[in-house]
């Protein structure tokens, strides 16, 4: 059922979109944003198991939306602030929809792109993909001279169909906005902006190619992990040609165990790989899907794909660093202090109250050691946190902690027993070896050292900048006062107390000088009555400042 009879395609794409959603019976949503009649909303469709809650039904939906809408799933999967928790449960097990790409379609992308042809290029060339990620397949294939590789192809349309998707949810964000904001959910568009300056780039295999080479250079000499060869002479924008490893997936237990592999022994390979590529070169996986990390019958473990490689900045990768630590001792001070160093704005408005989050966040972790989503829980608590107290986490970030999730689930497929929270305790107490020594401090201390440097090198020239506006009478402040009455109310009042301390510190000292230097004057039980006087008068003033001052304190409409 169409909303419109019109042969234009952005139409086209939001009819099935909508019907989509009315396939999975969110038809109550649909009325309400005003996108279909409720004549429409009734059409029932049986083939949906009734059984399956609105959860469930919310993950069907994304996954026959298309790999865009999973994608973006995957990347709100981190945002509380936007998602109940039983979503984001069900998001983490979203599947891409299969691609249709054959053997022709790619030999035909790759003499496209290359400018070669596949039969002087290839001996063989597999019919099916053995790996796809909902933008690309992977077929296996061997070089006439001689080398297996593995062939990964990009269809040429999937950027403009990902653009076209994005559009398609912008327009439906911008239609549904009203409906959206009383779920909680702000700025619709906004977040799509973001997610496809996320995306976007990673539709480029040159770029992988890229990724790739940083990968060799930071993983170099890593312990039981291998990164393929890139052929380059075979590789473009839409064609990646890679050495191809014979191996299978590490959640796929039954096949290596075959090979004489323990679970155990794989599980803590894959972790230590994982969590030692992040924390101490920066660079990880954002997306680590168990079909991608693969491992290799003498027990090595490489990734199948590197287009969702993310990269943190040193500082990033430090207080991550801290993080771990500080949540491994449950130190609440590192950790508060670590979030707020995270973050863009590192202004927290009642540090207490946030630290007291925190301790209570590291607290719960502390008796969830042996959960199942001990990873998970941390890096939504974290994002509850930030979002709580209204601090802005840099996207690298909140990959990393999903990026932590994923990899804590694939453990687990491999072996319920493993539990990556004791890999944070023997990592976190290296970590706080690795902070007390020498060369951190003299790092630290260079930083600290340079940022002073830097401020004493460049505020006296903004400072004469400035003295010279004010010389020609250029400087202008613009002042923005919400409610500017009890601004100046707030002024006066001041005011009016600092007057009354001088005037009662003045007639002190008078009457003071009086009574000491004063001459023939008539003296009242042993003092000069004007000192006397003047004595009450301060005494007076003094009282009516103190009860003015409590009623200014505790009465708002005084204050």
């Amino acid at each position: 059922m169409s909303l419109k009879s019109t042969s234009n395609k952005a139409l086209d794409r939001l009819n099935n979109a909508v019907n989509i959603l009315i396939k999975y019976g969110f038809q109550s949503f649909l009325v309400k944003t005003g996108l279909v009649t409720r004549k429409v909303a009734q059409r029932n469709f049986p083939d949906i198991d009734p059984s399956l809650n609105r959860w469930q039904r919310m993950r069907l939906a994304t996954q026959d939306l298309g790999p865009t809408a999973v994608r973006l799933a995957q990347y709100l999967a981190l945002r509380p602030d936007i998602l109940p928790d039983e979503l984001i449960a069900e998001f983490a097990n979203l599947e891409f929809p299969k691609m249709s790409i054959t053997r022709a379609n790619a030999e035909g992308i790759f003499e496209r792109f290359t400018h070669l042809a596949a039969a002087k290029t290839f001996q063989y060339f597999d019919n099916q993909s053995t790996l796809q990620d909902g933008f690309t397949a992977t077929f296996r294939a061997k070089l006439l001279t001689g080398e297996d590789v593995a062939v990964k192809i990009l269809p040429p349309d999937t950027q403009t169909v990902v653009q076209a998707d994005i559009a398609l949810f912008k327009r439906l964000a911008s239609l549904t906005s009203g409906v959206l904001e009383k779920l909680g959910i702000r700025n619709p568009v906004a977040i799509l902006e973001d997610f496809e300056r996320t995306i976007l780039p990673e539709l480029d295999l040159g770029k992988e190619t890229d990724k790739m080479r940083r990968f060799n250079k930071a993983y170099k000499g890593m312990a039981g992990f291998v990164l393929p060869e890139v052929f380059s002479q075979y590789t473009s924008t839409n064609t990646l040609v890679t050495y191809y490893y014979n191996s299978t997936s590490v959640a796929n237990a039954s096949e290596f165990v075959s090979w004489g592999l323990q679970q155990k022994a794989v599980a803590d390979r894959f972790l230590t790989i994982f969590l030692s590529g992040m924390l101490d070169t920066g660079l990880f996986l954002t997306s680590p899907l168990k079909e991608i990390v693969r491992i290799l019958p003498d027990g090595r473990i490489y990734f199948a794909d590197y287009g969702t490689a993310g990269l943190l900045t040193s500082d990033q990768r430090v207080w991550i660093n801290d993080v771990l630590a500080a949540l491994s001792t449950r130190n609440s001070m590192v950790l508060a202090d670590s979030m707020r160093k995270l973050s863009y704005n590192t202004e927290v408005y009642d540090f207490q109250l946030f630290r007291n989050d925190i301790q209570s966040l590291a607290d719960n972790l502390y008796f969830m050691e042996s959960s199942d989503y001990y990873m998970r829980e941390f890096a939504l608590g974290i994002m509850r946190i930030a979002y709580k107290h209204k601090l802005l986490i840099p996207a690298e970030v909140v990959s990393a902690f999903s990026a932590l999730a994923i990899a804590e689930s694939i453990t687990l497929s491999i072996t319920p027993t493993s539990r990556i929270s004791e890999f944070f305790k023997t990592y976190g107490h290296r970590l706080q070896r690795d902070r007390m020594q020498p060369d951190r401090f003299k790092s630290l201390f260079n930083k600290n050292i340079t940022q002073v440097s830097d401020f004493l090198e460049t505020s006296p020239l903004e400072l004469s900048l400035i003295l010279k506006k004010l010389r020609r009478g250029e400087f202008i402040a613009n002042l923005s006062l919400p409610d500017s009455h009890t601004f100046f109310r707030r002024i006066d009042v001041s005011v009016n107390k600092l007057s009354l301390v001088i005037l009662i510190a003045v007639l002190l000292i008078v009457a003071t000088m009086i009574m000491v230097f004063g001459q023939g004057l008539y003296m009242f039980m042993g003092i000069p009555l004007v000192s006397g006087v003047t004595f009450v008068i301060a005494l007076l003033l003094a009282l009516w400042l103190i009860i003015y001052n409590a009623r200014t304190r505790y009465n708002p409409k005084e204050k």
